[in-house]
């Protein structure tokens, strides 16, 4: 699982619309004593307020052991301001946080953080409108029928009411703005516009151009100031999409389950963050608003940055924006108890596909002393390849697959450990080898060595996290949310440095004991709960309006941002190897490179490469086993990875540069004489079917699989795998052989890292002899008649469809246009598809088109689609999304603003130096020989509605190729038929598998479940 959270890692994040704000001033959508003024608070309650409200410690010039040299401050108000400055590129990261989240929420309204999270991108009564006196009763009115609805049970009077709100929200629309929040934004070029919500804290967050501090900060304080909870029907039907997402994750489910068990007197594990389905079926209205004015206040929130901003430019416009913001008194949110088990106890949760154990242990809250060395013992568990649970378990084996996990939140911890059961293996057994690992850590059965080599990657992790502004803010926002000073986090590192062997031991058995939580994941047919499909009358959109508030943020000048390329020579360079061309660029930041050795060879032209290639992680290197061989080349800070898919393949080595010559030497050793007997391929083989059988089994994979096979009928990617009983024939010297010949085929290196090209060019060039692999197959799509649909029943809440409007291959000279269709397709949450199909109808939770052109120029252009959304809502979201991408015109006030959001973009974007590698390969791929950004950026200037149209009228006529995964019994075929006609596919013919031996066989569900009501 990712280490690197944010209070608890959020389990999803949501890709909500956009908001604004500016100053708090009367309360229109929430009690008169929301919003007190200061008129109501003198300057003594103020300093009160401030003074029990647990702020942090003012930090005014960094420390000198802090090498992200934060800065902490703090508005008059008590709003707390962080900041790291990096000057690599002209953005900085930019987080509005709040001290609350899903454990904030009232008992009786689970779920109303997260939704108020969504509406905080409605607007205010200054934007998101364009007469919020005439829009205000109609606002008012759905915030008492959601009251009557409340205190409602009979259903013919609840739909009464709903309709109701229905004709209300309508009345709303006369007067909205929707999504204008998202739509200042992008014409400011403010891009990665987000929020999440957690246990502790929800978060707004967005990547600014440096030159629009003074418009970003109006905006989000105007927002904050007075909040207008408009088109809440809708964009609540939204919120019951993200939740048939949860009910369809068993990953959701078992996470659920554990945190219901370990905590079950406490909200962390008695609330969940989406809600439950009773409590979202009956918003809560007005808690949402009352939320709102306890938590929403100055002295309970922050304001983080990281990147091309400092405390003397930004202190005083974040004073000027936010300012205005009045302080409150905090109360504490309602208690739980929380308690470790004394004993087992056991949960069970029923999904289909794979069947896992997971076990927990409740640990410590954030700040505690044994926080460093429970960190250090993750690490020890579970390091990818070299912990406990991977030489124990993964390495030999025992089990398909197995990690350890780490949560930490303000009020508690816990720590634990997952696997994955291989096809009949009971999960008895799966606890038991998780818990010998445990017991063996217990016994203290680990040495100095490997303590220091876990110690090793943890800083070479923390280099790599100093690099990304967004990891910067995201490590300042923790530490607010958690109340800690950040000479409490400076010392965490300083002690995770110092935790030695016997620290990891004692928290072992001081924490990892009897008293666990054990969830088993069985496979089965779960029972879902019904959300029922609301009747909502779409929203009218009019992209013409705009708000007096968005024409005074446009109209704030702003020093343009000049735009940079990469040029060669400086930023990268080219040089001749033997096997082909090394692409290399400097490492600026720190001692830390990344080799890659890249092949356009995969399991299209050498079918058992990829399975070479996992063998080769669990073999070892002539006289050294596997785990010797993987912990020496731990030991050095190093990683080493593989990658193949149907077309290329890769050697990935990264890590401290004092690891590079010898590292290579190991990995050069470990090609050339791969250990592993009989033993290790049969286990690999047992492994990979289960592996196999449990993806065909998975949400994710099967849509991935339908879709390819829609769009490329037998070329699918998923149509060149071997089968079951070719890899259950490979010979090994087969195997060994396509590993000691791999570097012998011609292969692209890249290169980032301290030293110069030349210097390393003589390092890293591997192979001899090499052959040629031949040009990559160009993307070609099926060949239709007409439109088509592909369908394949899964039971679920939720349906996966995804299409293609086919083209040819894309003359260079259309590709800027390509891309402005896209923006104004779906580049933000203000373009075309996510309004229309989410903000005005509710139809899905996430919706996007793009035109792709393919990664060369040989490949098949289209543009492509994609829709989550309710089963029962697929006919008609289809339809709907299908009208607007067949549409030839396109609207020229909706295009000029993409074409000055990508303009902004362009000015703003820097290549990140640790990707620039790759993004010189994709260029020559696709033929440039220099960074086409220039000429793209001028052309995108200069595009017509007549250049993007004519790209339109080509995919009006084309036959749409469409794939669903869905369930059958909630999906109204008659109404899919008068789309296309309707091929029904079964999982099987999707991939290249083939019979399953005896024993790898799941037991299927049934075709047509029952609901529960």
């Amino acid at each position: 699982m990712p280490r690197n959270s944010v209070a608890r890692l959020p389990a999803y994040l949501v890709v909500a619309a956009l908001a604004a704000a500016c100053g708090r001033k009367t309360a229109t959508t929430t009690p008169d004593v929301a919003t007190p003024t200061a008129a109501t608070v003198d300057i003594a309650a103020r300093e009160r307020i401030l003074a029990d409200s647990d702020l942090p410690a003012l930090l005014p010039t960094p420390r000198s052991d802090d090498p992200m040299a934060i800065t902490i401050d703090r508005l008059d108000n008590g709003m707390s301001v962080y900041i790291s400055t990096d000057r690599q590129s002209p953005r900085f990261a930019a987080w509005v946080v709040v001290r609350a989240g899903s454990r904030h929420d009232p008992p009786d309204s689970t779920g109303l953080a997260h939704y108020l999270e969504h509406m905080l991108f409605k607007g205010s009564d200054e934007f998101g409108t364009i007469d919020f006196e005439h829009e205000a009763p109609h606002v008012a009115r759905v915030r008492e029928l959601y009251a009557k609805l409340r205190e409602t049970s009979e259903p013919a009077a609840r739909t009464a009411i709903m309709r109701e709100i229905d004709a209300q929200t309508q009345a709303q629309a006369a007067f909205a703005v929707p999504n204008e929040f998202d739509r200042m934004y992008a014409s400011m070029g403010i891009e990665d516009v987000n929020a999440f919500t957690s246990d502790d804290i929800t978060a707004y967050i967005s990547m600014v151009p440096s030159n629009r501090l003074e418009g970003w900060s109006l905006v989000e304080a105007e927002r904050l100031a007075d909040p207008v909870f408009r088109l809440f029907y809708p964009e609540l039907e939204a919120v019951y999409e993200e939740k048939n997402l949860s009910l369809d994750d068993p990953d959701d489910q078992v996470w659920e389950a554990l945190n219901a068990a370990l905590m079950p007197k406490h909200p962390y594990g008695a609330q969940t963050t989406i809600g439950t389905v009773e409590h979202l079926k009956t918003p809560a209205y007005q808690d949402m608003a009352d939320f709102f004015a306890r938590w929403y206040v100055p002295n309970n929130m922050a304001i983080v940055l990281a990147g091309d901003i400092d405390r003397e430019t930004a202190l005083p416009q974040l004073q000027r924006a936010f300012g205005r913001l009045e302080p409150a008194a905090l109360a504490s949110p309602h208690a739980g108890t929380l308690a470790p088990p004394t004993t087992r106890v056991a949960r069970e949760v029923v999904a289909e596909g794979e069947e896992a154990v997971a076990i927990a242990w409740l640990t410590v809250p954030a700040g505690h002393p044994d926080e460093a060395a429970l960190e250090v013992m993750d690490r020890v568990l579970d390091d990818d390849t070299v912990g406990l649970i991977n030489t124990e378990l993964v390495l030999t084996q025992k089990l398909p697959d197995a990690d350890s996990f780490r949560v930490r939140n303000r009020e508690a911890g816990y720590v634990g450990v997952r696997g994955v059961a291989r096809a009949g293996q009971s999960l008895a057994e799966v606890e038991q080898l998780l818990d010998g690992a445990i017991q063996k850590l217990r016994r203290g059965e680990i040495t100095d060595a490997d303590v220091t080599a876990a110690k090793l990657h943890q800083q070479v992790e923390r280099k790599l996290a100093a690099e990304s502004s967004v990891v910067r803010v995201a490590q300042m926002a923790e530490s607010f949310a958690q109340h800690l000073q950040w000479h409490d986090v400076l010392a965490h590192e300083a002690a995770l440095d110092a935790v030695t062997r016997e620290d990891v031991v004692r928290v072992a058995k001081a924490y990892l004991g009897e008293g666990r939580v054990v969830v088993t994941r069985r496979h089965g047919t779960p029972t879902l709960p019904k959300i029922d499909k609301p009747q909502i009358t779409p929203v009218a959109i009019d992209s013409g309006r705009s708000s007096a508030f968005a024409k005074r943020i446009a109209a704030l000048p702003s020093k343009p941002l000049e735009p940079v390329w990469a040029v060669e020579g400086t930023d990268y360079v080219h040089r001749s190897l033997p096997a082909g061309d090394l692409i290399a660029a400097r490492n600026p930041r720190n001692d830390l490179f990344t080799l890659v050795y890249a092949f356009e060879r995969g399991e299209r032209k050498a079918p058992l490469l990829c399975h070479a290639l996992a063998l080769l992680d669990r073999s070892g290197a002539g006289a050294d086993e596997a785990e010797v061989l993987q912990k020496r080349i731990y030991a050095l800070g190093a990683s080493v990875s593989t990658r193949c898919t149907a077309e290329v393949s890769e050697v990935e080595i990264s890590g401290p540069d004092a690891a590079l010559e010898p590292v290579l030497a190991l990995v050069d050793g470990w090609l050339a004489a791969p250990r592993f007997g009989k033993e290790v391929q049969a286990d690999l083989l047992a492994n990979t079917l289960s592996e196999r059988q449990d993806a065909m089994a998975d949400d994710r994979t099967l849509a991935a699989a339908l879709d390819a096979f829609a769009k490329y009928d037998r070329r699918s990617a998923f149509l060149q795998e071997p089968s079951n009983r070719a890899l259950a024939q490979a010979r090994p010297k087969a195997l060994a052989s396509l590993l000691r010949t791999l570097f012998d085929h011609r292969h692209r290196t890249l290169y980032f890292g301290p030293r110069d090209a030349d210097a390393v060019a003589k390092i890293v060039a591997r192979g001899h002899a090499h052959r040629d692999v031949g040009e990559v197959q160009a993307r070609v799509f099926r060949r239709v008649d007409g439109p088509q649909i592909f369908f394949l029943h899964k039971q679920g809440a939720k349906a996966n469809v995804r299409l293609v409007l086919p083209q040819p291959p894309l003359p260079r000279e259309r590709r800027p246009a390509a891309e402005l269709l896209s923006q104004y397709l779906s580049g933000n949450m203000g373009a075309l598809v996510f309004q229309e199909i989410r903000e005005s109808r509710g139809l899905a939770y996430s919706a996007w088109s793009n035109y792709d052109f393919g990664a060369r120029p040989r490949d098949a252009s289209g543009l492509f689609g994609a829709v989550s959304t309710q089963a029962d809502k697929v006919p008609v979201a289809l339809t709907t999304f299908l009208g607007l991408l067949r549409s030839p015109a396109v609207q020229a006030p909706r295009l000029s603003e993409a074409r000055d959001g990508l303009d902004q973009q362009y000015r703003a974007t820097r290549l990140d130096p640790r990707w620039i590698t790759r993004w010189v390969a994709s260029w020559d791929e696709l033929g440039e020989a220099t960074d086409p950004r220039p000429w793209l950026w001028e052309h995108i200037n200069a595009a017509t509605v007549a250049d993007v149209e004519a790209l339109t009228s080509a995919t009006a006529d084309a036959p749409v190729i469409i794939s669903i995964v869905g369930d059958r019994t909630k999906i109204d075929f008659a109404e899919l038929r008068k789309i296309a006609p309707v091929t029904e596919v079964q999982a099987s013919q999707l991939f290249s598998y083939g019979a399953f031996p005896p024993g790898h066989e799941r037991p299927a569900g049934d075709d047509a479940p029952a609901q529960a009501e």
